[in-house]
């Protein structure tokens, strides 16, 4: 079966932290949240896989907003300190438009084709769509030909994936996914897509995966040395944090720019 789809307020969290100019207009109070609340819906409802209210969406905003100003940047970081990553390169990124009733046809094959797979599938279920995360070459030799007699809207090749495990008691800031974008973006690293639940997975360019592993790898180093010696991680990085960082770097880029979405 497709996994769960994320609740209304983690993906409002989402695709505000992936979009680091409405970010920067929220850590700047610069936004009309019923204006945000209509611009998001839709992409809200396909990943959601249900209709929703703009009022549903306002509150989910308001609530992410208040962690803003409640949460420091300190916490993400902590949040890696017992994290495990791994990085899969040569992956292919597929979307299968599908209905209701597809959608666990789908599951099932992918699922049957498992044993004969060297690395796990993921996939993501959507309203009219299943998102579907392989190996590029176990996709083109085992798992298209069981898709066929469904709607393969969309295939993007070369691509690295990079999953983000948490332990269970890990409490995951809401602001986390803006951290993990803050962070390779600053290192030159554009994140293409990225799927919140159980864990985190990033989706970006082939060639930016193994820098993108060692960025976090380095990271999560850094939380847990800093775990240990009762510091926190920005402590042991001459005091200054990443949303400071970030801060200074993008200080007046987006200050005259719109709050739409591309």
């Amino acid at each position: 079966m497709p996994r769960n789809t994320p609740s209304v307020p983690t993906i409002v969290a989402s695709l505000i932290t992936r979009d680091l100019a409405l970010y920067e207009c929220f850590r700047r109070r610069l936004v009309n949240y019923h204006a945000v609340a209509a611009s998001i819906k839709p992409e809200v409802e396909k990943l959601a896989g249900k209709t929703t209210t703009i009022n549903t969406i306002v509150v989910a905003i308001t609530r992410f907003s208040e962690s803003i100003e409640r949460e420091t940047g300190e916490k993400p970081a902590r949040s890696l300190s017992g994290a495990r990553i791994s990085l899969a390169s040569d992956v292919v990124d597929v979307t299968i438009r599908a209905r209701k009733t597809e959608q666990y046809e789908i599951a099932k094959r992918v699922g049957e084709l498992a044993p004969s797979l060297s690395e796990p599938t993921r996939m993501f279920q959507l309203s009219n769509s299943i998102e579907l995360v392989a190996d590029e070459r176990e996709y083109q030799s085992l798992i298209r030909a069981s898709l066929e007699k469904f709607e393969i809207t969309r295939e993007t090749t070369a691509l690295s994936r990079l999953d983000i495990h948490l332990p269970p008691a890990a409490e995951v800031a809401p602001e986390f996914g803006l951290f993990l974008t803050e962070l390779l973006y600053r290192n030159g690293i554009k994140i293409r897509q990225t799927y919140i639940g159980a864990e985190t997975v990033l989706i970006m360019s082939r060639a930016d995966g193994p820098r993108a592993y060692e960025v976090l790898q380095a990271e999560i180093d850094e939380s847990r040395e800093a775990a240990r010696e009762g510091k926190s991680p920005a402590a042991r990085k001459s005091g200054v944090g990443t949303a400071e960082l970030l801060q200074d770097e993008l200080e007046g880029t987006f200050s005259s720019k719109s709050i739409g979405r591309d």
